[in-house]
């Protein structure tokens, strides 16, 4: 058997879908696991909509995903000399056709004929079109471009092009191709067509069921490769109800005999928690370096941070967030130089009976603390409460507060070792000042 051969052909229109991506993996999957080979090929013929921003943001959510190219990308916008050979092929023998006669500045029609086509498709299994049914159709518009069936043949021949695996919204676009296949004397590629995505309420996922482009979730702050293993799962299945997934085990395990005949629907907290499970089975050093991206779009400065801090803060909160936007969400009070205050806080937590003076003796009590280690800490703080024959309780959220300005975080003495001597004195004393 020769070389397996498949294609990506985005069209740059727009950013990349949720469910283009997921049909570059399938591809990709199949070539690694076939040994083959995985082309990339941009179809810009359309020159109204087509735009170099969504070009690098194809490129850029194909690299983000770890989805490597063997080779291009090619643009058709390039190729218009191979498209104009066969076209003069194609009028030369009388299969196709200047619209109303004229030979200049007017479109190209393909002659459809008739008879039945049929692919044999890896997925829905023998699909028949009766091609009496179908009107002849335009290969090559007025300005002189291919239109997309007609540039799809020429370049998957000529890209040696083994396998299509597309969208199942590409079925009625297979006779028209089946039948220049025919007319140009090419074999075709074996088809293999995906069901399609669909949002949880059955229609059709777009910009209304909130992000189903990639760019919007590599912004959240979601892995990579959690990205990768909810698609794999969107429409495939290892064959057990395994859910999480690494590369290398899709890549031994994918197969076209074990894509689903019908839609799969896409699952946006399904998505949050896998990526929740893929950020806790990630060491926390090696998160470091995702994090400090998202920390610097919230307006702070990483380069006074140490690694080693930011690791010890990371590992403080590793069981809480599930995106690395999350992570400056709940952290984000360790980052800042001066907190607010929300006037329901101060007056529920601070403004208690007590609470003035049980902050005034932990403030003085962690000032003057031996060590700053949670250990140490804890002890000093609960020796202060005992001291004023107080309950811990009574200090622990108004003290959460005033270093926080939150009343849910992670642990205490921990929090405030990490914060260190100085913020914690400055925090304490803004809180008393406001009481």
């Amino acid at each position: 058997m020769s070389e397996i051969r498949v294609r990506f052909a985005p069209s740059p229109t727009g950013y990349l879908h949720i469910g283009g991506a997921r049909t570059a993996l399938y591809n990709y999957l199949f070539a690694r696991h076939e040994g083959g080979k995985f082309i990339l090929r941009i179809e810009d013929t359309d020159r109204t909509r087509s735009t170099e921003e969504a070009i690098n943001a194809i490129l850029d959510g194909l690299k983000w995903l770890g989805i490597e190219w063997d080779e291009g990308p090619y643009f058709q916008s390039q190729r218009l000399e191979l498209y104009q050979q066969a076209v003069e092929k194609l009028l030369s023998e009388g299969k196709a056709y200047y619209t109303e006669g004229e030979e200049k500045g007017r479109a190209v029609r393909f002659k459809m004929g008739t008879g039945v086509k049929e692919v044999d498709d890896l997925i829905h299994g023998k699909i028949k079109f009766d091609a009496a049914l179908m009107e002849d159709f335009v290969i090559q518009k007025a300005d002189g471009f291919p239109t997309y069936n007609f540039a799809c043949v020429i370049d998957d021949h000529d890209m040696g092009i083994t396998h299509v695996i597309r969208g199942d919204d590409h079925i009625s676009n297979t006779p028209r191709q089946l039948a220049l296949y025919e007319a140009l004397g090419y074999e075709p590629p074996r088809y293999a067509h995906i069901p399609m995505i669909l949002a949880k309420d059955g229609t059709r996922l777009s910009k209304r069921h909130g992000a189903p482009f990639v760019g919007v979730y590599r912004k959240e702050g979601y892995l990579s490769d959690a990205m990768v293993n909810f698609l794999a799962l969107l429409g495939w299945s290892p064959g057990n109800d395994q859910e999480i997934i690494s590369r290398e085990e899709l890549i031994e395990k994918f197969s076209l005999e074990r894509v689903k005949k019908t839609s799969s629907r896409f699952n946006p907290e399904k998505l949050l928690w896998l990526n929740g499970v893929y950020i806790k089975n990630t060491p926390a050093e090696k998160l470091v370096e995702l994090v400090k991206p998202f920390i610097e779009e919230a307006g702070f400065d990483t380069s006074a941070m140490s690694d080693e801090w930011l690791k010890e803060l990371i590992e403080l909160y590793h069981e809480r967030f599930r995106t690395l936007k999350e992570f400056v969400e709940q952290t984000r009070f360790f980052f800042e130089e001066e907190l607010s205050y929300d006037d329901a806080l101060v007056n529920e937590y601070l403004r208690r009976d007590g609470v003035k003076e049980l902050l005034t003796d932990a403030k003085n009590a962690l000032s003057a603390a031996s060590d700053f280690n949670p250990q140490t800490l804890e002890s000093c703080l609960r020796s202060t409460c005992e001291a004023r024959g107080a309950k811990f309780k009574e200090l622990a959220q108004p003290l959460r507060v005033a270093i926080t300005g939150r009343t849910v975080s992670a642990g205490l003495f921990e929090i405030i070792s990490l914060m260190g001597r100085e913020k914690v004195a400055r925090r304490i004393s803004k809180a008393l000042e406001i009481i």
